[in-house]
């Protein structure tokens, strides 16, 4: 019962606990078959993090690729089309599709 001597110097430290619990886990799940599989998937995932890692370290930038904005030819565009009267060749539209 060392944590809870009344003398603050005989109770353990933060780093002492800690690895006194890590050893209680360790010896828990050293047998545990989804320890093991929990461990074999961290190192899977660490391996595919460093893959991913080098991966883009090689990646080369195009030499002709344009990374900076500029400015694009609108000359072409369709006449715009106000709303309202956009509303009335829908109104119209409408009207011409019904069958009395």
């Amino acid at each position: 019962m060392k944590c809870w001597d009344a003398k603050v110097e005989n109770r353990p430290t933060a780093k002492e606990l800690y690895e006194i619990l890590k050893k209680w886990n360790e010896i828990q799940y050293k047998d545990n078959k989804i320890h093991s599989q929990m461990k074999k998937y961290e190192e899977i995932r660490k391996s595919k993090l460093e893959n991913r890692l080098n991966i883009s370290e090689n990646l080369k930038i195009h030499p002709q690729a344009i990374y900076t904005s500029r400015f694009l030819n609108f000359k072409n565009l369709p006449e715009l089309v106000n709303s309202s009267d956009l509303l009335s060749f829908q109104i119209n539209l409408a009207y011409s599709f019904r069958m009395f």
